[in-house]
């Protein structure tokens, strides 16, 4: 397909059903200590964790246009299944609670179930539904028995999240969207282009800030950083990413050609396991929160940002480079993991 104009594609983003839950645009920040500090790229954040409800994260994003379709398709049950930490979980208990659907999570009896705190905690002041699994279960399986008891009760619900095509897609079309507001900030502040943009992400945020980049015909190169491999359920492989890629493009009514060999996704950053503190990026961690005042959580956030400083620290970025790290929230697993900071 010939390159898009900003205006073509805002013109797509805005056919599509939105329920409006955030506070957009998100900040855009430079980090020159960070960037003295690192000796390399010049860096700046873009503030998804600011994105105001539920104490931000890039999934109050994602849920104005999943939320929004299922508001459109008379949707009145929403139902996810994560670790006990999980953010999306989280701000889709109370995007739901704004919206007025029914939230049912469910959540996994793993290490940091017990006691109640951080997003947990918090997802059950927002009124949602616990109905907890087995630490080993399959929350796709667990989504889908529980999606069969509500329609049978004549209910209509929706799955997000694993096990949702339509849900993905919708919350890589949400990226596309983030991806374009980038790029007016830099003009704005009279900046070029970054060379790269670095996200923790482990399928549609990726895969939006991708499309986004493809349809503008920007040479602007997605890093992402996964917190999970392929030992996790949720974990889906570059091709995949790519499919989401092609599917988010299409509903927005084009054609993108795009495979796995365009995707960068790595799995190098993950640590132990998912959901556990990683050495790295701890060190990251207490860099950032040194020199730029801004935290990121220890499973989530911080491994995408170690990403960027290990391959600022490998040379795989020079002082040539400009990088745009893209938080992504999470921060009340903070107060889960204090034990890990002590």
């Amino acid at each position: 397909m010939s390159t898009l104009s900003k205006s073509d594609l805002a013109a797509a983003l805005a056919a599509l059903p939105r329920a409006r839950l955030a506070h957009l645009p998100t900040p855009l920040d430079p980090a020159p200590r960070l960037t003295a500090a690192l000796g390399g790229a010049k860096i700046w954040i873009k503030r998804d964790d600011c994105t105001g409800l539920a104490f931000g994260g890039n999934k109050v994003r994602q849920h104005e246009y999943i939320l929004g379709d299922a508001l459109s398709r008379g949707v009145d049950v929403v139902i996810q299944g994560a670790a006990s930490q999980s953010n999306q979980s989280r701000q889709l208990a109370a995007a739901a609670a704004k919206l007025g659907l029914e939230c049912v999570l469910m959540p996994r009896r793993d290490a940091h179930f017990d006691p109640p705190q951080g997003n947990q905690l918090i997802s059950r002041l927002f009124g949602a539904r616990l109905e907890p699994i087995e630490a080993t279960a399959s929350s796709k399986q667990a989504k889908e028995e529980m999606a069969a008891r509500l329609r049978a009760e004549g209910r209509n619900p929706m799955i997000l999240g694993m096990g949702s095509e339509r849900a993905l897609m919708l919350a890589a079309v949400a990226y596309t969207g983030a991806y374009l507001e980038l790029v007016e900030q830099l003009g704005a502040q009279g900046e070029p282009l970054p060379t790269h943009i670095y996200v923790t992400s482990q399928v549609s945020t990726q895969a939006g800030l991708q499309v986004g980049a493809m349809l503008l015909g920007h040479d602007v190169k997605i890093r992402g950083i996964n917190p999970m491999d392929a030992r996790s359920e949720a974990y889906e492989t570059p091709e995949e990413i790519a499919q989401k890629c092609r599917a988010a493009a299409n509903l927005l009514g084009f054609a993108l050609e795009v495979s796995a060999s365009d995707i960068s996704n790595s799995t190098e950053w993950v640590g132990q396991e998912y959901g556990k503190p990683a050495q790295a990026a701890q060190e990251a961690a207490a860099l950032l929160a040194a020199t730029e005042g801004v935290l990121v959580d220890p499973v989530y956030s911080a491994k995408g940002f170690s990403g960027l400083v290990g391959d600022i620290r490998a040379g795989r970025l020079t002082a040539d480079d400009r990088v745009v790290f893209l938080h992504t929230g999470g921060l009340p697993a903070i107060f889960s993991y204090a034990d890990s900071y002590c």
